[in-house]
């Protein structure tokens, strides 16, 4: 168990220097950077492209990740996204990207 805890501690800590960025991209505009940081970060940490949490649904999106910590890492890098898109002026892919964060934290339980 430890193990697999320490896999997760290194998945948060990236996640956290992954969202350090896209911050900073975002605070100087740069929309596309964060972008490619957010598409970036979710295949290095999680194996898989954002688009496919729409495709198969957050619920088995959240069961094949099959930890809840990693679930919620995944979620809040879906946030960031939902962020940028809404800076970007994309309400409706935002507010998409909002409902799939939802999603799978729905699928926590």
């Amino acid at each position: 168990m430890p193990l697999q805890r320490d896999y997760i501690q290194r998945i948060v800590e990236a996640l956290a220097k992954a969202i350090a960025a896209i911050v900073t991209f975002r605070k100087q505009g740069e929309t596309q950077a964060a972008r490619d940081e957010i598409t970036r970060a979710s295949g290095s940490l999680f194996g898989l492209d954002l688009g496919l949490i729409e495709l198969m649904g957050p619920a088995t999106v959240a069961a094949q990740l099959g930890h809840p910590e990693k679930v919620e890492a995944l979620a809040r890098l879906v946030d960031e996204k939902a962020l940028v898109e809404r800076e970007a002026g994309e309400a409706a892919a935002a507010d998409r990207w909002v409902r799939l964060a939802a999603g799978l934290r729905a699928a926590l339980g």
